[in-house]
């Protein structure tokens, strides 16, 4: 059996593409035989730094007894890649889902219920309520991101400059940022627009930054402003819908999805508090670091959750001491998602138990 992630040949900067390399490598870590499947011979990433391993298309011949990875990108043809092998869709944006849908009414099951599709992987709570909701009885489980230690980390020196990143939400960007620049909010402050940047680029601009603005529209998870908090950035903004359960008010000053004049009047007040109040508004930036940088990315929490794993409610009663994914387990768990069936694992105490579900089916 040999994993092979589907990925577009796109070389500028997606936080999407980049967590499919990390997905792979997060396999091979652990035993698997996992590879980046690139269409184009000769193609890779360049944006960021890796190892990781990658074939292409045309040099691969794909057989019923291995997994394909396949993003929500490829929408309506998810089925039509390489039939009768065995499927996983990695649904990073779940408001893509139907990206390259017609408008008609249709008769035929989607993508997401055809026999060769086996899971699907979301990244967030919103994702998982939203895919549950369109397609009940969906295999899905929730991967939880992993943010790199040695990149985003927080520091404590920042300059007096507001990050935010223009590619997405343009024209909100362009209201927000001429508003508070004719309205004189920006005296005194560098504005950092981050758009194509390396990882490690992306990175520094990041740590030297006091605020981030979020401008975050139906995205899956919303990688940018929780990068931007385990960096120590004070984030204003928009959560994108899936970024709602990181968003929290005690560490950041989420604004309501859309509402360009909340925007700009919070931004106001965000930078009125770096001048009257900057020891308040440098806690708001720990309080954010160690919660995006310790308590929802954990190191130690995605060691324990790699690979096809995570911390799905399905997962719970499994012993923290027994959360260990090894490759015997995993391969049990892989046949477990065939054969639509909870695993048998042995607790810490030694006794053998089913996990109990919810709602498998």
């Amino acid at each position: 059996m040999n994993i092979y992630v589907l990925c577009p040949d796109h070389n500028r900067p997606s936080g999407g593409v980049r967590k499919l390399y990390r997905h792979v490598d997060v396999l091979t870590e652990h035993g698997w035989p996992a590879s980046i499947l690139h269409h184009r011979p000769g193609f890779c990433c360049t944006w960021f730094d890796h190892q990781t391993r990658i074939q292409y298309m045309p040099d691969v011949a794909l057989t019923p007894s291995d997994y394909l990875v396949v993003s929500e990108v490829y929408g309506p043809v998810i089925h039509d890649i390489q039939p009768g092998v065995p499927k996983v869709i990695f649904n990073q944006g779940c408001y893509l889902t139907f990206h390259g849908y017609s408008l008609e009414k249709k008769d035929d099951d989607p993508p997401y219920l055809h026999p060769d599709v086996k899971a699907v992987l979301v990244v967030s709570e919103d994702s998982r309520a939203y895919l549950s909701h369109v397609f009940p009885g969906l295999w899905i489980h929730r991967l939880r991101y992993g943010i790199e230690p040695s990149l985003f980390r927080y520091e404590a020196q920042k300059k007096r400059q507001i990050a935010f990143m223009p590619r997405r939400n343009r024209e909100a960007v362009r209201q927000v940022i001429n508003a508070l620049n004719y309205g004189g909010v920006l005296q005194g402050f560098d504005l950092a627009a981050i758009d194509d940047r390396d990882e490690r680029e992306t990175a520094d601009m990041l740590r030297e930054s006091l605020l981030f603005l979020s401008f975050s529209e139906a995205e899956g998870f919303g990688l940018p402003p929780a990068e931007a908090m385990a960096c120590g950035c004070v984030v204003v903004g928009y959560h994108g819908m899936g970024g709602r359960e990181f968003f929290l008010p005690q560490h950041c000053f989420p604004v309501p999805q859309g509402d360009i004049m909340a925007m700009v009047r919070t931004v106001e007040r965000v930078a009125g508090m770096a001048i009257d109040s900057p020891e308040t508004l440098a806690a708001y930036g720990q309080r954010a670091a160690r919660f995006c940088g310790g308590v929802l990315f954990s190191r130690a929490r995605r060691e324990r959750h790699r690979a096809l794993l995570d911390n799905d409610s399905r997962w719970r009663e499994w012993p923290l001491e027994a959360h260990r994914i090894t490759v015997p387990r995993v391969h049990t768990l892989l046949r477990c998602v065939e054969q639509r069936r909870m695993p048998r694992v042995r607790s810490a105490d030694s006794r053998s138990t089913t996990l109990r579900s919810r709602s498998v089916l």
